[in-house]
């Protein structure tokens, strides 16, 4: 027996009332489903799904460097002219980062090294760059002996002296490029080393000097098994929670990630910290925009906050970074003289971002040769906000080199002070095709299943509820119109035509006298009022 239209509608109403009902009801639901999901995902354990992609990332790591080659050695060290520079690059290596040593422990941690490997790669560098490129900057090992000695007696500083002059060893030198990064064997250092091993254990000096094929150091990292909010945090680095190259103990803190992963679904104020071994310190990034993927993934945006480049007047945290305490640098430089070392010699160096972008005028204007550009020189990091996975990274740095003429040395003494910029470098990292389509596969699709889910059973709730509506509405029309009456209140009667019989005991008038005819018990009235018919 087929349903009333009365009892369809109720039906139709009731279901979509119900998916209605039942895809919110689903919202905390399913997002308690999709986080879960999540969670088992990115937690670091060797069950994992991304286990393998923290451990060895098959995500293409670069790293670019661009050289400040001196073109007026001469004007600048004898007559005290501003350096002239001329930026050369990018020379472009690959980077692979393999975790090793990999320790599970029981209060939620892992601890590991992490090996990198560099290979020069001629076909993503410059146009006729080679690694055998000569070229002229600060010598390391110069500036590196005088800083240790400036304070010490004249007769000191005269003796080392005569000892550079004897090697050959000036206040700038021509090296190839491949010796200036990755190290070379010098000889006035493989004298001393001859005469004190205890204070010269080395002859092998560069700016990266023992970053290729080798560890920075022991991290110990919580996994997210036991607090998700805390994947990828630095518990300890070398076995410490805290430096020892800084001045406060806020600014010896280790503060954040590696870089690799964080904590999944975070707020976009959230205050994001990434620690580098490179410049000693742990660096914040604060949201700054909506970015996306080569293949559409979205991704958040993050940079340095201005203060975190600030000097110690404008922002007192900062403070800490004044090493010694009374020596603060202008905004934009970080000192890492007590974290880079040539033996037991720290060479005077500072970093920046390129080309002195956000730092003191001053830097900038002591040289010639540099432009700095926010879009080409400023650091990002692009968060996958869901998962808290990095899947784009621009690392932009730059070392500088301070230079100031040295009581008693005097190819020094015409020199005007600057931190001398010596290379700046951009490492980066984008998710390619094929590592986006595993994560696609492997987390992003059947997130998207299940929020399309949700949003469905909405969306078909109200569907269906619309169209009963809609259907009873009709249906409700369609009633009121059978049953009108045929001659409605108000409606006009022409008396001026003719009466006609239309059956029945029921007549119509014409003209102005009435025609009564009666069938039936009931008596008929004509009220020609207003020129209208009634019964009454």
């Amino acid at each position: 027996m087929a349903c009333k239209p009365k009892t369809r509608i109720a039906v139709a109403c009731g279901v979509g009332w119900f998916l209605l009902i039942l895809g919110a009801c689903l919202i905390p639901i399913l997002e308690w489903v999709v986080k879960k999901k999540v969670e088992r995902t990115v937690i670091i354990r060797t069950d994992s799904p991304v286990y393998a992609f923290w451990q060895d990332p098959p995500v293409p790591i670069y790293l670019q460097l661009y050289m400040f080659n001196v073109t007026n050695p001469i004007e600048f060290i004898q007559e005290g002219k501003r350096p002239f520079l001329q930026e050369v690059g990018p020379y472009t290596y690959s980077e692979r980062r393999v975790k090793y040593d990999i320790k599970f422990n029981p209060n939620g941690t892992v601890t590991y090294r992490q090996n990198r490997t560099f290979q020069f790669i001629l076909e993503k560098s410059g146009k006729g760059l080679s690694e055998d490129d000569i070229y002229c900057t600060a010598n390391p090992v110069y500036w590196s002996l005088y800083n240790a000695l400036k304070y010490e007696y004249p007769l000191v500083r005269e003796t080392i002296y005569i000892a550079t002059q004897l090697f050959d060893e000036h206040p700038l030198m021509y090296r190839p490029f491949k010796e200036l990064i990755w190290g070379y064997h010098d000889p006035l250092l493989n004298v001393t080393k001859a005469i004190d091993p205890k204070w010269f254990y080395t002859d092998f000096i560069g700016f990266f000097m023992n970053k290729n094929n080798t560890n920075d150091g022991v991290y110990t990292v919580f996994t997210g098994e036991t607090d998700i909010m805390k994947l990828g945090t630095i518990d300890k680095y070398n076995g410490s929670s805290y430096l020892n190259f800084w001045s406060t103990v806020w600014a010896n803190m280790i503060n954040g990630t590696d870089g690799t992963l964080g904590p999944p679904y975070l707020p976009k104020d959230t205050v994001t910290h990434v620690f580098s071994s490179d410049i000693c310190r742990s660096v914040p990034g604060m949201y700054s925009r909506d970015v996306s993927s080569s293949q559409g993934i979205k991704l958040w945006r993050f940079i340095g906050p201005t203060s975190s480049l600030q000097n110690a007047t404008e922002n007192p945290d900062n403070a800490g970074f004044c090493t010694p305490k009374d020596n603060c640098l202008g905004a934009g430089l970080n000192n890492i003289t007590n974290c880079q070392g040539v033996d037991f010699f720290n060479l005077p160096s500072a970093t920046s971002l390129p080309h002195f972008l956000h730092a003191d005028p001053r830097y900038l204007h002591a040289v010639v040769g540099l432009s700095p550009n926010e879009k080409l020189h400023e650091t990002t990091l692009d968060i996958e906000p869901y998962t808290g996975l990095v899947l784009q990274a621009n690392k932009r740095l730059q070392v500088n080199v301070h230079l100031e003429p040295i009581a008693n040395v005097p190819e020094t003494l015409n020199i005007t002070t600057v931190f001398l910029p010596i290379m700046w470098l951009d490492e980066n990292a984008a998710i390619d095709d094929a590592s986006a389509k595993k994560l696609e596969d492997l987390l992003f699709t059947p997130l998207k299943l299940i929020l399309g889910l949700e949003i469905g059973l909405m969306v078909l709730g109200v569907v269906v509820l619309t169209a009963s509506i809609i259907y009873c509405v009709k249906k409700k029309l369609e009633n009121s119109e059978e049953r009108r009456p045929l001659v409605q209140p108000n409606e006009y009667v022409d008396y001026d035509a003719p009466p006609q019989a239309t059956g029945g005991n029921t007549v119509t008038y014409g003209g102005t006298n009435p025609i009564l005819t009666g069938g039936g018990d009931g008596d008929n009235t004509v009220d020609r009022s207003a020129g209208t018919v009634r019964k009454v």
